[in-house]
């Protein structure tokens, strides 16, 4: 299919207008519930020591939302840009030190529609769509600045270009359904592929069949008697004390392994959160996926956050997590044929404070300790220290 970037830049807008201004009959707007956002995020980072270099670095990311309803069908999309110069570049590492570090560029991220059917308990969603919104997506690792509390390394690093994740997204199709008070299954169907890996700029939208899909699958339970409502629209159920989570994914077509044979790209995740009374939350996700063709071979992170450290500041929140991906014995058996070791593991421990100042502004203070970076014996721990400030509105 030809690249579907310009269609969509050029029928997009008018497409928006026309419901604007289209009224139903007894007067009824069909456009109702429309929300807009405009949110920067800028990332200062100083790495002090360690890594390939030290250095300062600075990255921004904006991001431009739009959201409405017609007829009982959410419509979705989402301008994204982001530019500045890595931190990673200069330390080395494998897991990615901020979860906004992407290629200079700006891009269509996501544009769907979503359709519940409260008879039925469940939802439907098609379009270009960033799974990692409802799969493998932990409500108290959102805190953390590294990559990896973002969605488990070991799934991350899957496929060719990464599964549909930021900052590179691809169309797929989401059934979720509600069946009893506390359970959500989740299913969807993606192209496997997301964008050009020619050229990742910009929103490239490509169906090849040779490519294959990217199938997922994961089920949740938490606390009974949420809304229904709310859980058949996108995104995961964030008021909840507690979440346990299990998931899996594989891609249908097969991949050449680290051994030179043909293997199939797939694996788990499981997690954990829960959130106490006293201000504590915690997480624990495990994930593995097939050594014979992963640089991972499994992924462990875990983390806690305590809001109300000081008094009168009971949004302010402070986070330590870890997160520890484990090379594949299949991918260090090949390093060391070519003279290179990998037998250690890169770990990353994390310990962040954000200031919440208004419901608008932000400021994050953030230092990292990367041991190992790029799991390679030539790079010495980094220790970086960064802040993260951010506008909404």
């Amino acid at each position: 299919m030809e690249n579907l970037t310009e269609f969509m830049l050029k029928k997009i807008p008018l497409f928006f207008l026309l419901m604007i201004s289209f009224r139903g009959q007894a007067q009824e707007p069909l456009l109702r519930n429309l929300q807009t956002s405009f949110t920067y995020s800028g990332d200062v980072y100083a790495n002090l020591s360690g890594g390939l270099e030290t250095g300062v670095r600075y990255m921004d990311n904006i991001d431009v939302k739009a959201g409405f309803d017609i007829k009982g069908a959410n419509f979705f999309f989402y301008g994204l840009g982001n530019q500045g110069k890595s931190i990673s570049e200069i330390v080395g590492d494998i897991q990615t030190v901020s979860n906004i570090d992407a290629l200079n560029s700006w891009r269509l991220y996501e544009a769907w529609i979503n359709k519940p059917m409260q008879s039925i308990k469940s939802s439907v969603l098609f379009g270009l769509y960033n799974l990692n919104s409802e799969f493998d997506v932990i409500n108290t690792g959102s805190l953390f600045i590294n990559s990896s509390h973002g969605i488990g390394r070991a799934f991350s690093s899957s496929g060719i270009t990464g599964p549909s994740i930021f900052p590179l997204t691809s169309l797929a199709a989401r059934l979720k359904i509600n069946p009893v008070k506390g359970i959500v299954f989740k299913f969807a169907v993606l192209d496997a592929v997301p964008s050009d890996p020619t050229n990742t700029k910009g929103t490239s939208v490509y169906l090849r069949e040779s490519e294959g899909a990217l199938l997922v699958s994961e089920i949740s339970v938490s606390k009974p008697g949420e809304n229904t409502e709310a859980l058949l629209g996108r995104g995961i159920n964030r008021d909840t004390p507690f979440r346990l989570v299990l998931g899996g994914w594989k891609y249908t077509e097969e991949r050449t392994g680290w051994l030179d044979e043909s293997e199939s790209d797939h694996g788990v995740y499981a997690f954990g959160e829960i959130t106490l009374q006293n201000g504590f939350s915690f997480f624990g996700r495990a994930g593995a996926a097939n050594r014979d063709i992963n640089r991972f071979n499994y992924y462990l992170g875990a983390g806690l956050n305590y809001s109300g450290l000081f008094k009168n500041r009971f949004d302010d929140m402070l986070g330590l997590a870890v997160a520890l991906p484990i090379n594949s014995d299949d991918f260090v058996l090949v390093e060391e044929r070519r003279g290179n070791d990998f037998s250690r593991n890169e770990l990353n421990i994390e310990l962040t404070y954000l200031m919440s100042i208004s419901e608008h502004v932000s400021f994050q203070f953030d230092t990292q300790y990367i041991q190992h970076p790029n799991q390679a014996p030539d790079i010495e721990d980094a220790f970086l220290v960064g802040i993260r400030s951010v506008f909404g509105f």
